[in-house]
């Protein structure tokens, strides 16, 4: 089987981490270079991008296209929030969609992420327009005024005034351009879905609250998908790093249906108050946020949340959420927000290791006690238990909750295809390890360990120096050799770490 992965941009988390997936189920990967992708600082190379797609749909038989649509619409996901180009151009650019099936064969299939341009409750630009610096936090606050306002049918005029006299004119009608740009896009891509020209498409809310234009646009979208009959095709919820993780893992699963193969899950909750919490960034709670990602992953529950049976029917895996039932820590630290970077877990802790020990399927942990790393009294007692992490087939514990369960769960979809479709041999083990590795790296070591010990200009060198240690220590508990790595800050900043596998 071959897919190709069009991704969101090039970090890590996004263009590297869904091919180890792949690689892990056995799917032959065809990424495009790495150098047409968008990144912080860029726009993709978007014509060439196209084109790259185009000349790679003539010259291989694919059997699906998973593509993060705003690569090649908006020239990756930082720029949809900042590209001007008109509506016009960018319906041109997605009408490029149309001739990557022939007409008449049902392949390859188009698996696709579009997303629901975010709304940051800060003054950081860094992946916005300039004046986000000056007015981010009003054109949040106004933002929230015009929602609860739509949903009263009352325009309190006053009100909405106090709250637009604090953002320029100008800027208000260029927020409001790019965001009515986007949205009229989304509505172009779910008909798409209705035309068949798209097979399964995700609609993802980026670091969204529970009010917002943005969250109104989410409304609207899932109205459309209802009236059309969709809501087995289009999935909508918080997220979308990993939304190109969970679409291969919804792919995978279409393939083993076809095989009268169905992957069962049971989610047990650490403490059993994790289900309730709220989750930070995404405006709903972490129950809610796992039966989004499970649903869209195309796995089936065997229990209900509530716990009762639903016929005793085998189940694969165990889905293991280990948090919070009070607050979700944090390990970033914004202006203005509660310090959450130190929250008690120890009780937590010994919980989620009693399930881990008496588990009889294999394991899926998703580790979200923290967002923006793992939980560290947690990852430190896992170094600890070798026994313990050979029963992970997935695990995450970065971000978001929405990132955290979607990249582990198709972390444990792949395995589980590997070994069901016969797939599995020493280069899907050394795939599989590497996906392990790389988040235990990532999430663990470097988010809770090294990076509060850097700098913002901190350099490759003192990284490699502080983090050595810890993956020496992963390498030993997995009992896995790595081979020659690399490690660099791929955006050139701390946000995100690199972790470079070199084959000797």
């Amino acid at each position: 089987m071959k897919a190709l992965l069009i991704p969101l941009d090039d970090r890590p988390v996004t263009y590297v981490f869904p091919s180890m997936i792949a690689n892990a189920a056995g799917i032959e990967i065809i990424a495009p270079p790495r150098s047409l992708m968008g990144s912080l600082f860029h726009a993709a190379q978007i014509d060439s991008l196209i084109g790259w797609i185009n000349t790679t749909l003539e010259r291989n038989q694919l059997d699906v296209v998973i593509i993060g649509l705003d690569s090649i619409l908006y020239g990756g996901l930082i720029t949809s929030r900042r590209c001007d180009d008109p509506a016009k151009t960018i319906a041109k650019r997605l009408g490029s969609l149309k001739k990557w099936r022939p007409s008449g064969k049902d392949k390859p299939k188009i698996f696709a992420q579009t997303s629901i341009m975010r709304i940051s409750d800060n003054y950081d630009n860094t992946e916005e327009k300039q004046y986000w610096a000056r007015y981010g936090k009003e054109i949040f606050e106004w933002s929230g005024v015009l929602y609860r306002m739509s949903k009263t049918n009352k325009v309190n005029q006053g009100l909405l005034d106090s709250y637009e006299r604090r953002i320029p004119l100008e800027i208000r009608d260029d927020y409001l351009k790019l965001r009515f740009r986007n949205f009229q896009i989304n509505q172009e891509i779910v008909d798409m879905v209705g035309d068949k020209l798209i097979d399964r498409l995700i609609v993802s809310v980026d670091d969204s609250g529970n009010q917002g234009l943005n969250v109104l646009e989410r409304e609207k979208l899932v109205q459309k998908v209802q009236q059309q009959g969709l809501t087995k095709k289009v999935f909508s919820y918080p997220g979308a790093d990993e939304v190109i993780d969970t679409l291969l893992s919804s792919w995978l699963n279409d393939q083993l249906r076809t095989m009268n193969v169905k992957i069962r899950a049971k989610p047990v909750f650490s403490p059993p108050g994790v289900a309730n919490c709220p989750s930070r960034y995404e405006g709903q709670t972490v129950g809610e946020t796992l039966k989004s990602q499970v649903e869209a992953a195309g796995i089936e529950f065997v229990n209900e949340f509530d716990g009762s049976s639903n016929g005793g029917n085998t189940i694969d895996i165990t889905i293991v959420m280990h948090g919070s039932d009070v607050q979700q820590g944090d390990h970033i630290l914004l202006p203005g927000q509660p310090d959450l970077r130190q929250i008690d877990t120890r009780m937590q802790v010994k919980e989620t290791i009693a399930i881990l020990e008496k588990a009889t399927t294999p394991c899926i942990l998703c580790d979200v006690a923290y967002a923006n790393g793992s939980d560290p009294l947690l990852s430190e007692e896992l170094i600890q238990r070798p026994d313990l992490i050979a029963k992970l087939i997935g695990y995450a514990g970065w971000n978001t909750t929405g990132n955290t369960i979607g990249s582990a769960l198709s972390m444990g979809v792949a395995r589980l295809f590997a070994i069901r479709t016969q797939r599995r041999n020493e280069l899907t083990d050394k795939a599989f390890n590497r996906c392990m590795f790389t988040r235990l790296a990532d999430d663990w070591a470097y988010q809770t360990r090294v990076r509060p010990q850097l700098s913002a200009d901190a350099s490759i060198d003192q990284l490699a120096q502080l983090i050595r240690p810890y993956l020496a220590k992963i390498g030993q508990s997995m009992k896995f050799e790595p081979g020659n790595l690399r490690v660099s800050f791929p955006w050139k900043r701390t946000f995100e770490l690199e972790v470079c596998f070199e084959d000797r």
